[in-house]
């Protein structure tokens, strides 16, 4: 399977994997794209099944996206990985890699990036063309052999003077071969992404999911820049939080503490969907600086603890320590923790008179009711979660699709875009 993505791997994947995928390939793209030496990624591996799943989904993810930045971002950071991968291959590496997409060139419908494509390669696939290119002492000036194609097939070069044209053919030196490469990748990425079939996406419950997440990481939100949560403005978004995180906000505001774990986990939380590191120290200083209600254990106090608090919260945001970029928890991890002073999982830790009072189930229908205790007595809490998600924003939404790998973050980000 080339790395060219002339197409796309077929077969079955769970949606986890998919997930993960997606969130490591952007992870790497991203290291790319600031300039510094990529890590191992296993997902990234040259023309992998992984490498090539990974490619297709984020063009659609693009066409779906509708924001320049981030379709610019990963047409850059692709034609990047590519230009990489090109200029490190060997003279054997280059034959295998052009015999591989002439495999695949011959199966496809003509189009009108594979013409020129179809000439490079079937010179690249030669031993000694392959070598005279790899050999270190070839230069960008060298002219040894010359292949011609049509002057639209290289308007770049055109544009820039770097080709002779004659009658309408451009001669292309093999000098500026590896760099005609380049450029054949991104047209065929950007064909790829806007002829990407947004209407067999935009109701798909796996493609909206994994779409959701890669908004958070890039702060794409709906005509406007990415939403900021403010200290003081976190009591009016709770409408949109999920059971557990509502949960420990009106534990915290009842008590102005919460366990070390509790505390992290709503931290992150709070910083997933939004809230920057000045907001986050302000937001938990207005409430340490408190005197403790009831019967918390915690016995610590903003004025004697400001520094270590201040460490801990930039910590957390990968600014201090190891400087780790921590996320926070999806549902599945909430609802395996041990039961803590606060409570987990409203679904799993609470007996049903608790749970109707947090919830405020008082609201919701007898049937939709019966349906929540339901799934609580056959311990799929997430499933009863999306039920009073699905109450809240008036929205079907497919529950069998959507527990796996389901967190409070993205619970936030449906309620808050529906």
């Amino acid at each position: 399977m080339s790395y060219f993505y002339l197409k796309p791997a077929k077969g079955d994947m769970p949606i986890h994997l998919l997930e993960e995928i997606i969130l490591k390939r952007l992870e790497y793209l991203k290291v790319l794209s600031r300039g510094d030496s990529p890590f191992y990624n296993e997902y990234v591996i040259e023309g992998s099944v992984h490498d090539n799943v990974g490619h297709f989904v984020l063009c659609i993810l693009s066409a779906l996206a509708k924001s320049t930045e981030f379709t610019q971002f990963f047409l850059n950071a692709e034609v990047m990985l590519f230009r990489q991968r090109i200029f490190s291959l060997s003279a054997y590496d280059l034959r295998c890699f052009a015999k591989k997409l002439l495999h695949s060139i011959r199966k496809l419908d003509s189009v009108s990036v594979t013409e020129p494509l179809l000439t490079l390669c079937t010179c690249l696939s030669l031993k000694s063309i392959a070598s005279h290119i790899c050999c270190p002492s070839h230069d960008d000036d060298c002219a040894y052999y010359n292949i011609k194609v049509y002057f639209t097939h290289c308007l770049s070069f055109v544009a820039q003077r770097q080709v002779e044209v004659c009658k309408g053919i451009a001669t292309i030196p093999c000098g500026k071969w590896k760099k005609y490469l380049v450029s054949l990748f991104k047209s065929s990425l950007l064909l790829r992404i806007s002829q990407s079939k947004q209407y067999l996406y935009e109701k798909d419950p796996r493609m909206i999911e994994i779409l959701l997440i890669v908004k958070k990481i890039f702060r794409i939100e709906k005509g406007s820049d990415m939403k900021i949560l403010r200290s003081k403005e976190v009591d009016k978004s709770v409408q949109y939080f999920p059971p557990c995180m509502l949960n420990l906000h009106q534990h915290l505001r009842k008590t102005h503490r919460l366990s070390h774990d509790q505390r992290f986990y709503y931290s992150l939380f709070l910083k997933d969907i939004g809230m920057p590191v000045e907001e986050a120290i302000e937001f938990w200083k207005a409430e340490y600086c408190q005197v403790p209600t009831g019967r918390h254990k915690c016995t610590h106090h903003w004025e004697k603890d400001e520094k270590k608090f201040i460490y801990g919260i930039k910590h957390m945001y990968g600014l201090e320590g190891g400087r780790k970029q921590y996320s926070s928890l999806n549902c599945t991890r909430i609802q395996n923790m041990e039961t803590c002073q606060e409570g987990g999982c409203p679904f799993k830790s609470f007996d049903n008179e608790n749970m109707f009072q947090t919830l405020q189930l008082q609201k919701y229908s007898e049937p939709l009711l019966s349906q929540i205790f339901n799934f609580k007595e056959k311990k799929l809490y997430t499933s009863a979660c999306l039920l009073s998600l699905q109450y809240h924003t008036k929205t079907e939404i497919n529950c069998d699709n959507m527990t796996i790998n389901f967190s409070p973050v993205k619970y936030f980000t449906l309620a808050y875009e529906n």
